[in-house]
């Protein structure tokens, strides 16, 4: 492949994966927490705040922790664009599938898995994860959606307008597009305190032992 049709490329794979920076992603999570407190459905806005915990917390710990103690070469840190951009994203093709019948339902879900699909596969190809990284973040970010989907459909609004969430995801992407929330540098601070901290409490032990 020449160095033109290499440049077109690698633009359209990061465009894509800054879709998937918190920088977005978290604005948009939030967005979603006020359209259904507007649709007057608490108890799946509650469970929106659990999965979006579930997801970036799971993330966050495993990162710390694969950060010290890397049980494999290839496995240093779970792809954080990927499984918020599952919930996010698959939340968001869940929604208007949920509001769609027959076939129309399947080509919206198969449309939205496609598409953190190619997010996912963007962290691969632009190198910033390897594909054991980008199926951990793939994992989390699919049980995350599990657990709130499971809730919504089991409460869902009594009257539900997507066209203010459509309209405010929109406006949002285009304003943060681009932006990045470089959350990783901080956890990785964390990981390495925590492993000076673990030699310390080693070191202790042993001379202890010996004392």
């Amino acid at each position: 492949m020449t160095s033109r049709q290499l440049s077109p490329t690698l633009n359209m794979l990061t465009s894509l994966t800054n879709l998937a920076d918190p920088a977005v992603l978290l604005p948009l999570a939030i967005a979603i927490l006020i359209w259904l407190l507007a649709m007057r459905s608490a108890v799946a806005a509650a469970w929106w705040l659990i999965a979006v915990a579930i997801c970036i917390g799971g993330t966050a710990l495993l990162k710390i922790y694969f950060f010290a103690c890397p049980p494999m070469t290839d496995l240093h840190s779970p792809s954080g664009h990927t499984s918020l951009g599952t919930l996010v994203y698959g939340t968001l093709f869940m929604f208007v599938a949920a509001e769609t019948r027959r076939w129309k339902r399947w080509v919206m879900t198969a449309v939205g898995a496609l598409f953190i699909l190619s997010i996912a596969a963007s962290r691969q190809l632009l190198h910033a994860h390897t594909a054991l990284e980008v199926w951990l973040g793939l994992l989390i970010g699919s049980v995350a959606l599990a657990t709130f989907t499971k809730s919504y459909l089991s409460h869902h609004p009594m009257r539900v307008w997507l066209q203010p969430l459509v309209l405010a995801v929109v406006i949002l992407m285009v304003i943060f597009h681009g932006h990045e929330l470089r959350a990783e540098e901080v956890l990785d601070k964390i990981s390495a305190y925590l492993e000076i901290a673990k030699r310390m409490c080693i070191s202790n032990i042993s001379i202890g032992a010996f004392a």
